[in-house]
């Protein structure tokens, strides 16, 4: 069965929906020798050249999605940590076994903590168009005079902006403390403004969770995994997919892929960082 290139190609991890169409706007898209256009359909036998060069696609087979979680460095640019080139990188990322990362809900610069990884492109798709409904986690490093009392005026604060399910003091001394969020609705520039609206500052924001998948207490910056296959199925799961992946990602152990060595000391999530 044809079925129209963008969604073959953003399926099998190649590109999203909108670069291949950047792709096909620029002509740089052939099917069978001819540039491909706009609504350009493809099935098993056709060749697929993306600036000359052969795009290897699979057909009637059964693709595994696979998925990653990385412990971000709020220093580093998102490029860095897929391509390992840009100033500031620690690692680089292990590859899939086809297609490319496809980063989900990404983390902003200077925001850091969980980010999450698939090499399907409709999965990251409907992933990230449930976003606004998946409570994600965030420890937040608050300057200012912060006990019980502000919290519940956080939560007033946060009501008309969306949804937070929870606030919890969680360590910290003297001018900063760690404050635990847990919301739906909320990205970490939304919980900027609801801390600045009470007099407050957020100076740090890290992401411990998105949906059902946490980053484990002990992934040192720098580090990813591979995840599990529950994991992969819950994802699915949480992205409105009714059925999960057959097989799911390899299971990983829990020492992770290493980046630069360094020596770590622990961080206020529980992670480990590195000494400057």
């Amino acid at each position: 069965m044809r079925q129209r290139i963008q969604k073959i190609l953003a399926a099998q991890g190649i590109g999203s929906r909108r670069e291949i169409e950047s792709w096909i706007a620029a002509g740089r898209l052939a099917v069978n020798g001819k540039v491909a256009g706009p609504g350009a359909a493809i099935g098993p036998g056709d060749e697929v050249r993306l600036d000359g060069r052969r795009v290897r696609l699979r057909w009637n087979e059964d693709r595994e999605p696979e998925g990653l979680i990385y412990h971000r460095p709020a220093h580093e640019g998102l490029r860095a940590a897929i391509a390992g080139t840009d100033r500031g990188s620690i690692e680089r990322l292990p590859r899939p076994t086809r297609g490319r990362w496809v980063a989900v809900s990404p983390m902003g610069l200077g925001e850091g903590g969980l980010e999450l990884f698939v090499n399907d492109g409709a999965l990251a798709a409907s992933l990230m168009s449930q976003a606004d409904r998946l409570t994600s986690g965030y420890s937040v490093r608050v300057r200012g005079d912060l006990d019980e009392g502000r919290l519940v005026e956080l939560q007033q604060a946060a009501e008309a902006r969306g949804r937070i399910a929870a606030l919890q003091l969680t360590g910290g001394e003297a001018a900063n403390r760690w404050v635990q969020v847990e919301t739906a609705g909320l990205r970490p520039r939304d919980l900027k403004r609801i801390f600045e609206a009470c007099g407050l500052e957020a100076n740090r924001i890290l992401r411990t969770h998105f949906g059902p998948v946490a980053m484990d207490r002990a992934l040192a910056r720098g580090v990813s995994r591979r995840l599990t296959r529950s994991e992969m199925a819950a994802l699915a799961d949480a992205a409105g997919i009714t059925k999960p992946p057959s097989h799911g990602a390899r299971a990983a152990g829990r020492h992770g892929t290493r980046g630069a060595p360094g020596t770590r000391s622990r961080g206020p999530t529980g992670s480990r960082k590195s000494r400057r």
